[in-house]
């Protein structure tokens, strides 16, 4: 009796070490997502101050100011959806 006591414990130790390896090989494809997603933030950021850099060079259309602001505006909703992400 003892011995099928130590099996049962055994078994529910292994059950639960195998569902921590599936949780944290998840945990590292989400941080390489992350990660992904933040050098493309960082990219369009650059981008961004680079058109904003040239706006004081040349002149700009109408067109080209509403284009900016939509590009920053997506990139706020970009970061803001990955910092919900990473506080979840």
């Amino acid at each position: 009796m003892p011995d099928d006591l130590i099996l049962e414990i055994l078994k529910a130790i292994q059950s639960d070490m195998s569902t921590m390896k599936n949780d944290i090989a998840q945990l590292k494809r989400d941080a390489a997502e992350q990660k992904q997603i933040t050098n493309v933030l960082i990219q369009d950021g650059r981008m961004i101050r680079a058109a904003l850099a040239d706006l004081g060079k040349t002149r700009v259309s109408a067109g080209e100011i509403e284009a900016i602001h939509g590009d920053l505006n997506d990139l706020t909703v970009r970061v803001a959806r990955l910092e919900s992400q990473h506080s979840t």
